[in-house]
């Protein structure tokens, strides 16, 4: 039985996630918390912790974490350069699996990416649009920069690569990257259909982070995709 600590399980991801964790037999919901005061007081019950929550407070529970010496899932996005390297700290102590998204899709996106970008030339435009719902405060979302950053690396870009960022209505979750010449296109699209698609991203990386080495983590990792 893994004990899974949920952090900001009043939102809609942590209600999601606490939710799978009760439906499944070999979890067990140990805590659920919304502050880091919270999480020192139940951070001893758990084996692994799940943060979706923002930045700074993501940033205090990696540091309980490394504290404690429990492995940490991190979903949360929108995080400095700052704030990042605090984390990274973090993994010098204890496991940290941190993704801007935990859709086994979308990571499958990630690799074809870097599949088209190592094999089109720097003559082929690059286009990435995302689309979320309208209460999404970060913008453009961290898949959306994750995608642009994996073209950069693979392609040798030093070039700023455009996003179009929409926000409108309730949508979980749309990503599109196109590469386009003059005598070709081809597009790679992602369409979340509900956020359970996260929730499992994230229980899946909670399973798979038990026992690992301390170090930062990526969901690339928990699927086998590097």
């Amino acid at each position: 039985m893994i004990n899974i600590i949920v952090t900001g399980a009043s939102g809609r991801m942590g209600s999601e996630i606490a939710a799978l964790v009760h439906s499944s037999s070999d979890l067990h919901l140990a805590a659920s918390c919304n502050q880091a005061s919270r999480l020192a007081c139940a951070i001893t019950k758990g084996d692994v912790i799940i943060d979706f929550t923002a930045p700074d407070a993501s940033v205090d529970h990696a540091r309980l974490a490394a504290e404690h010496g429990i492995p940490i899932v991190i979903g949360t996005t929108g995080f400095s350069e700052e704030e990042l390297q605090s984390i990274s700290d973090a993994a010098l102590e204890v496991a940290v699996v941190l993704s801007p998204n935990m859709s086994v899709g979308v990571n499958v996106l990630f690799a074809m990416t870097k599949l088209a970008s190592a094999a089109f030339d720097k003559n082929f435009h690059i286009e990435i649009v995302e689309t979320h719902h309208a209460h999404k405060k970060d913008k453009p979302s961290g898949t959306a920069k994750k995608i642009a950053q994996v073209i950069q690396q693979t392609h040798g870009r030093d070039e700023h690569i455009p996003i179009q960022a929409l926000r409108t209505g309730e949508v979980i979750g749309n990503h599109l990257l196109r590469f386009t010449s003059e005598s070709e296109s081809l597009t790679l699209t992602h369409h979340a259909i509900t956020r359970r698609i996260f929730a499992e991203g994230a229980i899946r990386a909670a399973r798979w982070i038990i026992g690992k080495p301390e170090g930062l983590y990526s969901m690339q990792d928990v699927l086998h995709l590097k």
